[in-house]
């Protein structure tokens, strides 16, 4: 059989976009994919989802024509349709609603679920266009990206690569054994001395040299008390503080209450522990802090981000080989997104955050209401918080939604026009990533499944039938015109040039690329600001503390991803994510003071919602803390899950999700 090899990226929500090779045989299917080996993040290897890829891109399940609904909604009833009817439906709906209620009655709905260029942010030129109301992406880092953002100027921080000249390594809130296993290889081959910290036992916290296990949200104190200790005892780089920071009296005075006694009492740690890792982190360089997106899921996510990024500032790891933070580094590719999603230069329209859907979609006092959602590159009805809100949303008979998937997700049986996706085998984009340094390219490797289109294809034509002739560009030229606005460290980086190889390493000066090696801050002082003049603008305390936060039930509980799915993808895919139902874990001690042995199945509820699950007693968890890993779609486990118990509140900063700071009761059913 003859092979053709195409070009590949990953388009998945992950910090590593592996690269790969695909193989298609003389008839058109693809007979394997391979990672690429001279890659200098992924580095040749595919994780299990990836090594699976195919059967979620030839799954059975795959939607394969457009339809409309039959049944009522949520009934997933549906009878197929041609693309014809379908755009016709579209567009005459639009233009009803736009007419009666004006274009802000419309929400577009979509986030990371595919992040190539193309397929993320060209549809946005179609609702730029209509002036519809814009969505604020606050699901997933907003928030972190603000804190870091008020004492460095950017959230861009250490090249992964430069992992390897670390000597000691400390991962906070993070699970690269799981999420990142490129970055957790790179950590290993370094071999640094790696120190994880986490309320949850994870597998990264397996593999590390020291565990310290803080009581969840709690990571500011620890961080602070850190700080103090690093002072205290003349631990900090007294002439990098001096020279390249701002504020710096004003923090020493702020932390100086955060004793390794109340340290201890706050974070539930020994002190010994503490007192030893301080101790250790502040003599030895080069260090590297690792900072966690979960972390940032929390009310006070913001000043836990902030608390911790201080750290390398004090002990003069930053713009030092094989020292800094990393948080994420998708600042570095500097494009001109405002062109690529044709935003009009100053203009304000009402925003709707994202994880307020439910609330958005049930506001009655909201003019004008939202009666048209389109919904791509999203599950709504699976990720988001506070589901009940949010399916009751859904469920409105006056509003018109069109959902645009490869399978009929949850989300899916609440619309009224169902259109079928293409995976990323069949349709051209341009990736970037936001943890290694590398710009890829994905080709075209095969024809649609059935009558699928991409998103692309779909915005053009809606675009063309509603006269937008004015957005439309071609996609290769659009590519091409994106990476030649690029400034900075993607200079010189064009379509041509990454067809060659398939991807470019951004043109950093040296190779790993050492963050602030300038040393220039992009703050109101020019430095690394302890006292932040930002964010005393913007009305927050201008030194991060530390804020306890009051529970209403007397578990926490912590939901973060699994190893075997990417938020809701793959949970659909059996030999992808092979658990069978939904687990909770839970301390002997909590069980016990329940009457709950292994195996039990219980009802986890607050006053939002409920869910039943299958206990495992664990020693991943502390007392008070129960785990449970998603994102599950609720329809394949019966109706509830954990995203019922969850919150729509706000963070600190950025208006940033919180789904870890959710309390819960747990009992036998």
């Amino acid at each position: 059989m003859v092979e053709r090899r195409f070009f590949s990226t990953c388009p998945k929500d992950c910090y590593d976009t592996c690269v790969m090779y695909s193989y298609v045989g003389d008839e058109g299917t693809i007979l394997k994919v391979e990672g690429r080996r001279d890659h200098g993040f992924t580095r040749g290897f595919l994780c299990n989802k990836g090594q699976k890829i195919l059967d979620w891109a030839f799954s059975p399940e795959r939607l394969k024509y457009p339809m409309k609904r039959s049944g009522p909604k949520g009934s997933g009833v549906f009878k197929r349709i041609s693309w014809d009817e379908a755009f016709d439906t579209i567009v005459q709906k639009l233009k009803e609603v736009m007419k009666e209620f004006g274009s802000l009655s419309v929400l577009p709905y979509d986030y990371a679920g595919h992040m190539g260029l193309l397929s993320r942010y060209y549809p946005y030129r179609f609702f730029n266009k209509i002036g519809a109301s814009q969505l604020e992406y606050t699901i997933c880092s907003e928030t972190g990206k603000r804190a870091l953002n008020y004492h460095y100027g950017t959230f861009a921080g250490m090249d992964p690569e430069d992992i390897l000249n670390s000597k000691y390594v400390v991962i906070w809130g993070f699970n690269p054994a799981w999420t990142s296993v490129h970055f957790f290889g790179l950590i290993k081959k370094s071999g640094s001395k790696v120190v994880v910290i986490d309320p949850i036992k994870s597998e990264t916290a397996e593999h590390a040299d020291l565990y310290i296990q803080p009581r969840p949200g709690t990571d500011s104190a620890l961080a602070l008390g850190i700080a103090n200790y690093l002072i205290t005892n003349n631990l900090y780089d007294r002439e990098f503080v001096e020279k390249f920071t701002h504020g710096f009296d004003n923090f020493k005075e702020v932390v100086r209450k955060y004793t390794p006694e109340k340290v201890s009492a706050i974070c539930g740690i020994d002190k010994d522990t503490f007192t030893s890792f301080s101790e250790e982190y502040g003599r030895t360089k080069p260090a590297a802090v690792l900072i966690g997106l979960g972390i940032q899921r929390n009310v006070n996510g913001g000043e836990i981000v902030r608390s911790i990024s201080l750290l390398p500032a004090l002990t003069g790891n930053i713009g030092r080989c094989g020292g800094g933070f990393f948080y994420s580094n998708s600042a570095y590719f500097t494009i001109d997104y405002d062109m690529l999603k044709g935003n009009k230069t100053g203009e304000i329209r009402r925003k709707i955050n994202m994880i307020k859907l439910g609330e958005a979609l049930l506001d009655k006092n909201l003019n004008p209401p939202i009666k048209f959602l389109f919904v791509y590159n999203s599950n709504p009805a699976a990720v988001c918080p506070d589901l009940n809100k949010v399916r009751k949303g859904l469920s409105r008979e006056d509003l018109f939604t069109v959902v645009h998937d490869l399978f009929m997700t949850d989300t899916a049986d609440f619309a009224d026009i169902v259109l079928p996706a293409t995976s990323h085998f069949e349709t051209f984009d341009v990736h970037f990533t936001y943890c290694g340094l590398y710009v890829s390219v994905n080709e075209k490797a095969i024809e649609p499944i059935g009558e699928s289109k991409s998103n692309f294809e779909v915005f053009t034509e809606l675009a063309r039938r509603m006269g937008y002739s004015d957005i439309i560009e071609e996609p290769e030229v659009l590519a091409d015109k994106v990476l030649r606005s690029g400034t900075g460290f993607m200079q010189g980086i064009t379509l041509k040039s990454l067809r060659e190889k398939g991807f470019l390493r951004l043109n950093t000066p040296n190779v790993p690329h050492v963050a602030f090696c300038d040393f220039r801050f992009n703050t109101p002082s020019g430095k690394i600001e302890f006292y932040s003049k930002a964010a005393e603008a913007d009305g927050l305390p201008p030194i991060p503390d530390y804020t306890e936060v009051h529970r209403g039930y007397p578990l926490r509980f912590i939901t973060p991803f699994h190893r075997d799915t990417l938020k809701s993808q793959y949970f659909n895919i059996r030999s992808i994510y092979s658990e069978e139902g939904m687990v909770v874990e839970m301390n002997m001690e909590d069980a016990k003071a329940r009457g709950i042995k292994d195996g039990d199945i219980v009802k986890v509820y607050n006053n939002r919602g409920e869910c039943v699950m299958r206990v495992k007693i664990s020693s991943r968890v502390g007392r008070g803390v129960v785990l449970s890993y998603g994102i599950p779609w609720p329809k394949l486990v019966g109706g509830g899950t954990p995203n019922f118990t969850t919150s729509s509140t706000v963070s600190d900063m950025g208006d940033g999700s919180t789904y870890h700071t959710n309390y819960v009761e747990v009992e036998k059913v």
